[in-house]
């Protein structure tokens, strides 16, 4: 008999969180395997990528991601009078909390998410935080799985966390999945109680499918195609991605004389602050804001220079698919970046400033020779996390 399995996180916007798990999705083996997938809501380009083999469950929560502003008027339309009023005091009670409030928030979701009546043998939060807490409190199962992707020191620092629920969700679950080795250990400081139920395993791409995704040049349609050299960054567009340590390194480099084309594939709540200091330092034409792209592949495959500006990340997918593309990496010294780029051999590593990402991309701009060898160390990696799905499989088997 196949075992029941239920998978849940919020959306599925182009973040590397979802595109790792649709890659895990796709990759099952359904012969086993039966697969709820359970969204807060069905938001997100990537939407239409889920496997067919997966049975999708209604939402929990329609406007989970819609804005406020936006979120009202479709939830009066469609007499969802409760979500309303638990949006809004969420909302207004965060604002009195520290931080983001993910504690005090959780307190309103937590009375009007229904709980779901089907048993599982194993339900897998595969995102921090609301979805961790959902399936410790909400669904009935033999083994409970749940997510960190995160360096849950800066996350503390940030105030996104809550560590009452965190060691609660902790102490119930059978085992917690972290995907970077610098994650476990920044997690495993804090809680150090549940180091025995702590596990690694990378964040994946399928190389395969980049490289055929990125030969759809129908992408490029509206992008100038130009001798400059072409710089590109995927990333959410909020303040932890690094962003405008790059809009500084391109201000920068212009500046020292620099023809560059720096394309930003990702579309987040800085947007729009983004677009206009791009004006106001006078790089428009050089700091490109492409929005959300379902298909990024083909930008990536057509750089000179890929730059992951990060402050913060635990094992970045992005990174994982500049090197499937075999592309010259530039990226900032952060822990979870060092267990993924080997300095000098299959990328740069940079000071965690403006002046080290514009230096780290001066140094590859200049040196032809340099970006070949980084290139050509890259054709040994392959795809290098194929035993990652294994492990998942021992932890979903007990």
């Amino acid at each position: 008999m196949k075992k029941q399995l239920l998978f849940v996180t919020q959306y599925l916007q182009t973040g590397g969180i979802e595109k790792s798990l649709l890659t895990l999705l796709s990759e099952l083996d359904y012969d086993q395997y039966d697969v709820d997938l359970l969204l807060f809501d069905h938001s997100g380009v990537l939407f239409k990528l889920i496997p067919p083999e997966v049975n999708i469950l209604p939402p929990l929560f329609e406007t989970f991601s819609t804005p406020l502003i936006q979120a009202t008027p479709e939830l009066l339309k469609n007499g969802k009078y409760g979500l309303l009023i638990c949006k809004v005091l969420a909302a207004s009670l965060s604002k009195l909390s520290s931080g983001v409030g993910t504690g005090v928030r959780w307190g309103v979701y937590r009375n009007v998410l229904r709980n779901q009546t089907k048993h599982y043998d194993v339900a897998i939060s595969y995102i921090d935080f609301f979805c961790n807490y959902y399936v410790i409190e909400k669904v009935s199962a033999d083994r409970k799985i749940v997510y960190n992707h995160m360096d849950y020191a800066y996350s503390q620092k940030a105030g996104w966390t809550c560590p009452k629920l965190e060691r609660k969700t902790f102490s119930e679950c059978d085992s917690i999945v972290t995907v970077a080795e610098s994650a476990k250990k920044s997690l495993e400081s804090y809680f150090p109680e549940f180091v025995d139920k702590v596990h690694v395993i990378h964040n994946r791409v399928s190389s395969d499918t980049v490289l055929s995704l990125s030969k759809d040049l129908s992408v490029m349609e509206g992008i100038e195609q130009t001798d400059e050299i072409k710089i590109v960054t995927v990333a959410r567009l909020v303040d932890e991605k690094g962003v405008f340590f790059a809009l500084d390194a391109c201000k920068s480099l212009v500046e020292q004389g620099f023809e560059i084309s720096w394309y930003l594939v990702g579309n987040g709540h800085l947007y729009e602050e983004l677009r206009t200091k791009t004006t106001e330092l006078g790089i428009e034409k050089n700091f490109i804001l492409l929005g959300e792209k379902e298909n990024p592949y083909p930008i990536m495959g057509k750089c000179d220079i890929y730059v992951q500006p990060s402050k913060t990340e635990a094992h970045c997918v992005a990174v994982e698919e500049a090197i499937a593309l075999r592309k010259p990496i530039v990226v900032t010294d952060i822990p979870s970046f060092n267990d993924q780029i080997q300095n000098e051999e299959t990328g740069i590593v940079v000071n965690l400033s403006a002046a080290g990402i514009a230096e780290g991309i001066k140094r590859l701009i200049q040196s032809p020779e340099l970006r070949e060898l980084l290139t050509n160390n890259l054709q040994t990696t392959s795809d290098r996390h194929k035993e990652q799905l294994m492990k998942l499989y021992s932890l979903i088997e007990g």
